[in-house]
């Protein structure tokens, strides 16, 4: 069986995919997506020629998954390895997926927001292979793929107070469910990936499990939540320790 996974391997969504494939030891071709210059390829193998296309995006079976969490349901259903979705858990698991995709979603604008503001930022956010040498000038094309995000995804209008609000809502919410305890149910399940994942754009995790250019690290980076919430990423870089201790790799 041929498997073809196609991501951005910072992305929130991507890291829970890939959790959940590597969780159950199937194998798959890792594509790395580039907004806008990879977008057509995205259409040719998914079959959409119009509308959004986005990664997570995996190709199985003649099938397209694009959402981490058709990828995760899929890899529950191929693999051999404890449930990640388990049958008595579905509806309370799906639950934490969507209220944690608030947060995700607001952790991006945030992130976005951030990377528009740092020169660094835009610069490491060039695919690699512009030469080095060129991108100080190639600056304005980083500006376009920042632009072109905030039309995707529709952050004209977005406060970032706002957005940090609903971080926090969730992560409360994550901190008050966990307790202290090392699972949200008795072993480990989807819950606890979708939770950790939700953390990488407020610390990401370190280089070792996914390797980010140090600028990149920094806009992604929420100082004033990553002290708030330091007990949960400990929590969640524990949580790697434990069920991903070798690295996403590229």
């Amino acid at each position: 069986m041929n498997l073809r996974l196609f991501g951005m391997n910072y992305s929130m969504w991507t890291i829970q995919a890939r959790w959940a494939l590597d969780h159950h030891v199937i194998r798959y071709k890792y594509t790395e997506h580039i907004p806008m210059i990879t977008t057509p390829l995205l259409r040719i193998v998914s079959g959409k020629l119009t509308g959004n296309v986005s990664v997570p995006m995996l190709i199985a079976d003649g099938r397209v998954y694009d959402d981490s969490w058709l990828i995760a349901a899929y890899a529950d259903r191929n693999g051999h390895r404890e449930k990640l979705i388990p049958f008595d858990k579905v509806d309370a698991i799906r639950e934490w997926h969507d209220v944690c995709d608030i947060a995700r979603k607001a952790n991006r604008v945030i992130a976005t927001d951030a990377t528009a503001h740092n020169e660094d930022a835009k610069r490491e956010n060039l695919p690699d292979f512009f030469p080095e040498f060129t991108r100080n000038v190639l600056t304005p094309l980083a500006d376009l793929g920042v632009a072109y995000l905030g039309m995707k995804y529709d952050f004209r209008h977005s406060i970032i107070a706002e957005e940090k609000k609903k971080v926090r809502e969730v992560l409360t919410r994550v901190r008050k469910a966990l307790n202290g305890k090392k699972f949200f149910y008795d072993h480990f399940t989807y819950a606890d990936i979708t939770a950790a994942a939700t953390l990488q754009f407020v610390r990401p995790v370190s280089d070792h499990v996914i390797k980010l250019k140090p600028a990149i690290r920094e806009v992604f980076t929420q100082n004033d939540l990553a002290t708030e919430f330091a007990d949960l990423l400990e929590w969640r870089d524990g949580l790697f320790a434990d069920q991903h201790p070798e690295p996403f790799t590229v």
